[in-house]
């Protein structure tokens, strides 16, 4: 299914917004939840992250992200969209964790920090085939579940635990592998 978000892309846009948000800068939602899995040890996140439509006009959207030690280079994030299909965007670990000090990532997923007083924030653009969006998010829990991530999982010590055989099965369509790093 094809995302239906539309919003074009400008980096004067992004300046602007950021100018003219100082009141949500002071009310960002903090509201999260972590949860893990007893039986896989997958570990969620439950953030609201805020959408860019225009400099001056904002939506919520909850999101999920979700890491799995199974898959440990990958972070699932869904979108839970109230009058919609969920989205589902695969973003590397490591992407996220990067972003939260300086700019990261290249092509379909970028993440940076912005610093607004004492408040740290995080934006995330996303880019398909079809739209270009970007979120903005409080650094804070974003980073606290990183780091509860790499405790369950050290960095570099990711491909100890990725059955590479399988992985690639699942792209050549043989046995299932992960997911298509697509959206849905």
């Amino acid at each position: 299914m094809a995302m239906t978000w539309q919003l074009p892309i400008d980096p004067e846009l992004k300046d602007e917004a950021i100018r003219n948000r100082t009141e949500r800068s002071c009310a960002m939602n903090s509201d999260h939840g972590n949860v893990q899995s007893p039986r896989t040890g997958s570990q969620n996140l439950f953030l609201t992250l805020h959408r860019m439509l225009d400099g001056v006009v904002w939506e919520d959207v909850q999101a999920e992200f979700r890491y799995d030690p199974a898959s440990p280079l990958l972070v699932r994030l869904t979108f839970l969209v109230t009058h919609g299909p969920q989205v589902t965007w695969y973003v590397g670990r490591d992407v996220l964790h990067e972003g939260l000090r300086s700019v990261s990532g290249t092509g379909d997923i970028q993440v940076w920090p912005t610093y607004i007083g004492e408040q740290t924030t995080v934006w995330m653009q996303l880019t398909s085939e079809e739209a270009t969006v970007v979120f903005e998010m409080s650094a804070r829990p974003l980073e606290e579940w990183l780091d509860h991530t790499y405790r369950s999982v050290p960095a570099g010590s990711e491909m100890a635990r990725c059955d590479v055989d399988r992985f690639l099965a699942g792209l050549l369509g043989g046995e299932p592998g992960l997911d298509s790093p697509h959206i849905r």
